[in-house]
């Protein structure tokens, strides 16, 4: 393997260049013309400039009319590759003999020097590529008032939290790149599944060349360096809101499309830190400026907002679609019927399991001494250990002798993968679930049956009870109760999407506000949740892309309650099925719950922009934008906590924002999993 030192000059003031510009279109000839002047004006004596015209004869023409060369080389090319950006810059890479290559876009002009820094930055033997400074040049001189300064990537420009000057990058931004040509060479040129072609807003071609290079060249540099700049015209048709969208909707394809080539871990690397920390001090930012009385701080939150769900639902799309394309099946959803019935009834004395993930944490004794302890006459307890190779919940539940009690092992991480596990294998008609730092009342899995059997529609298909703190709480704890975070009140309610006379016999209905049932806050909560497994054939198991353990860290049980009455069942919520939770007593597992929430819900939420429900959960945006970003407003209390700290409520807002990429990596994550068509292995019987 050639090493950076090897391709590095001694003196960079002899390193050639071959500066390497792409064109595709004659509308754009006046920049493509000074983009070409500005580049001419500084090549050396060893230096040529390559211009490729990407199928279009027209323009081809036009611009070696254009060109007169005086003592200079210029050259003017066909693509002679397939139609696009990556086949036009690997036409030019296979016209070049010069050092290192430079390339630009048709509507970027070098700035005064860029060539100078190219070379200097090539005089450090470590570096294998450049990135240069892209500054956008607005029509209006600057960009429209809703446009956050986070997505300056849309239009291929700069934006705010990019790296500074002399930083190492994963990759440069494709409009002001430079690489060494062997070293270009070595990896392949561009990969020609990526990159725009035509109008299509695609890309991500310059990310896999990074990526390439780093795993290449391990001990080699890419580096930004400002001073290789360029000022980058942005056309009117990209000034609006439609282009936009359009193009979070491709980069989200083109992150899959990378993800399949470069593993979703190299791929997403960046993306992870600029939600984390761009989008997330972004949004305060912009609260802030609001707050001052900038009313388009409002607006340019919304579209960062949307933006991020957009780009994540495109990556998801795009992953699902490779995978439906590698497996010939059809990505065509069937809707579900308005309403359910149960096959069978469910009798007083049927067996009930109550499912236990769990990690190996202390307090699992006490979570299944209380299960055993129930009064219902035919119970089973099934401990999931999700973290076996510990040894932790063998050694905890070691003197627990009871018949009851079986331990099961799954080792793919995730709550929802533990739950799956505990449903495979369960014996009972109903699968009850608690979690390990829980403690069900004695009477649980009583009220539980009898909200079925009480239920003479036979379309209760799951019932959620009431979750309280324990009996001497500290201040903390008694601000996570305040929140109302578990307990859902004193009310027995029947949640459907059509209620029946029946339902409200049992329970008042609950209430249908405009993101019923999308946000599917209100019905409940995973560690007081019970189903008849009939059901799991129309609505499916705990989806393991969600929930504690997985990159999104909650949203799993929300999102089944949701899939529960969108396919037609109802759900009972009875305050006589109790479980006391041991709610979090500091501040910094206050801080990472409060994180968890926000980014569950909106990873939950974010799985809907690319079902059948997208279009019912779009019209919701404007008024759920509304609810998230405007204090005071009706629906506020749907999205934070009132009660809580500034800071935690500001976390959670964070949680928001980063969910829809965090969903995006669940999904990568999850992709190669095999699916298991037996049940899981049973390590510990007692």
């Amino acid at each position: 393997m050639t090493t950076p030192h090897q391709l590095a000059l001694t003196d960079a003031g002899a390193i050639s260049l071959g500066v390497i510009i792409c064109c595709y279109t004659t509308e754009r000839r006046d920049q493509l013309g000074a983009a070409i002047d500005a580049a001419a004006a500084q090549l050396g004596a060893n230096d040529r400039l390559i211009v490729v015209a990407d199928h279009n004869d027209e323009l081809l023409g036009w611009v070696k009319s254009r060109v007169h060369d005086g003592n200079r080389r210029v050259d003017v090319v066909p693509n002679a590759h397939g139609r696009g950006l990556s086949g036009a810059r690997n036409t030019g890479l296979d016209c070049s003999d010069e050092d290192a290559l430079v390339f630009l876009d048709d509507d970027a002009v070098l700035a005064t020097d860029g060539l100078a820094a190219v070379r200097r930055a090539f005089g450090d033997p470590s570096v294998v590529a450049v990135g240069g400074a892209v500054t956008p040049r607005w029509p209006a001189g600057t960009a429209p008032r809703w446009f956050p300064d986070e997505f300056g990537w849309v239009v291929g420009c700069d934006y705010r939290g990019i790296a500074e000057d002399g930083a190492d990058i994963r990759n440069p931004i494709g409009a002001a790149m430079a690489v060494r040509r062997s070293a270009l060479r070595e990896i392949g040129g561009f990969a020609t599944e990526l990159g725009r072609v035509g109008d299509l807003p695609a890309g991500c071609e310059e990310t896999l060349m990074g990526i390439e290079l780093h795993r290449a060249f391990p001990r080699g540099r890419v580096v930004r360096d400002v001073g290789f700049g360029v000022a980058h015209s942005v056309s009117t048709d990209r000034e609006s809101a439609r282009y936009f969208l359009r193009r979070c909707l491709n980069e989200g394809k083109s992150k899959a499309v990378l993800s399949r080539m470069a593993g979703s871990g190299d791929a997403l690397s960046a993306e992870t830190s600029y939600v984390l920390r761009t989008i997330t001090s972004g949004a305060l930012r912009y609260l802030s400026h609001l707050l001052r009385g900038d009313a388009a701080a409002a607006a340019r939150l919304a579209m960062m907002i949307i933006g991020v769900a957009v780009t994540a639902a495109g990556t998801a799309w795009g992953t699902g679609a490779g995978a439906r394309q590698r497996a010939g099946t059809d990505s065509r959803l069937v809707p579900a019927r308005s309403r359910r019935r149960r096959a069978s009834s469910i009798g007083p004395d049927d067996l009930v399991t109550v499912v236990i993930p769990t990690i190996g944490r202390d307090l699992l004794i006490d979570a299944v001494d209380a299960a055993l302890a129930q009064d219902h006459p035919n119970i089973e307890v099934i401990v999931v250990d999700n973290r076996p190779g510990h040894g932790r919940v063998a050694s905890i539940l070691a003197d627990r002798r009871d018949p009851r009690l079986r331990i099961v092992t799954e080792t793919f991480p995730g709550i929802s993968a533990a739950r799956n596990a505990g449903i495979r294998a369960a014996r009972g008609r109903i699968v009850a679930f608690t979690d390990d730092d829980a403690h069900p009342a004695t009477n649980w899995v009583s009220a539980v049956v009898a909200a079925f059997t009480d239920d003479t529609t036979g379309s209760v298909g799951a019932v959620t009870g009431r979750v309280v703190g324990i009996d001497t709480p500290t201040e903390l704890q008694e601000l996570f109760e305040d929140a109302k975070v578990f307990d859902k009140g004193s009310d027995a309610m029947i949640w459907a999407l059509t209620p029946e006379p029946e339902h409200v016999a049992a329970g008042v209905a609950g209430p249908h506000n405009f993101f019923f049932p999308y946000t599917a806050g209100q019905l409940g909560s995973g560690n007081n949740f019970a189903l008849d497994v009939e059901i799991l054939s129309d609505t499916g198991n705990f989806d393991e892309r969600l929930g504690t353990g997985t990159p999104s860290n909650g949203g799993e049980d929300l999102d089944l309650m949701r899939e529960i009455i969108l396919s037609g069942w109802a759900i009972a919520y009875r305050p006589d099925a109790v479980v006391t939770h041991y709610h979090r007593d500091n501040m910094d597992d206050l801080r990472t719950q409060a994180y968890g929430y926000g980014t569950g819900m909106s990873a939950s939420v974010t799985k809907l922009l690319f079902s059948r429900h997208a279009v019912a959960v779009a019209k919701r945006i404007p008024a759920g934008l509304w609810a998230l970003l405007v204090p005071g407003s009706e629906n506020t209390s749907a999205f934070s906590r009132a009660q809580w700290p500034a800071e935690l409520r500001s976390l959670e807002l964070r949680g928001y924002l980063a969910g829809p990429l965090l969903f995006g990596r669940g999904h990568l994550r999850c992709r190669g999993r095999r699916q298991q068509v037996t049940g899981p292995r049973t390590d510990h019987a007692s």
